[in-house]
């Protein structure tokens, strides 16, 4: 078990954001008279929540078999025996998103969320690890699970672990 902690910097202005957005429709909700107009801004202000939300990384934990997302106050777990493959998006100056595509188990029919193909689970994975351009597969990275690991101290050591641990577990790694 490795624990990596949030980067203080992001907490604090996440957390300043949420705050300042809380405060604003407070304010507007108690000190306003209450029009169509003032609802629509406090309505628009609470959907911003949720967005700065998923942005506040307390901690991730990477045991042998899962990785545990940390956040204020709810937490993700995602099995390493799920994941189909990875793909590692670089953001810049050292930053990274990793997107975990997970396996789903259907009527017995092994299927990739995010992948669309008319192919099976094994043929997808031998293109996958082909690369180039990607014949008869649609990739939709909104659905596949996201690890911040951007938000988190020793970022680099973090991404290397989940990559390896992969690998382990007999699934495939690959780098976009």
């Amino acid at each position: 078990m490795t624990i990596y902690p949030g980067k203080k910097g992001n907490l604090k202005g996440t957390s300043l954001v949420v705050l300042t957005i809380i405060a604003i429709i407070l304010s507007i909700f108690f000190f306003t008279k209450r029009g169509v107009f003032a609802w629509f801004i406090m309505i628009c202000l609470a959907f911003l929540i949720p967005l700065v939300y998923k942005g506040m990384i307390l901690k991730i934990t990477l045991y042998d078999n899962r990785i545990v997302i940390l956040r204020p106050i709810s937490r993700q777990t995602i099995k390493i025996a799920d994941i189909a493959f990875c793909a590692v998006h670089d953001i810049g100056e050292g930053n990274f998103t990793l997107y975990s595509f997970m396996k789903n188990k259907k009527n017995g029919d092994v299927k990739i969320t995010g992948i669309k193909s008319d192919k099976s689970y094994d043929e997808v994975l031998k293109t996958m690890k082909k690369g180039g351009k990607l014949e008869g597969i649609q990739i939709n990275f909104n659905k596949a699970d996201k690890i911040p690991i951007a938000l988190v101290e020793n970022s680099d050591e973090l991404k290397e672990k989940i990559l390896d641990n992969v690998d382990i577990q007999h699934y495939d790694a690959t780098y976009c």
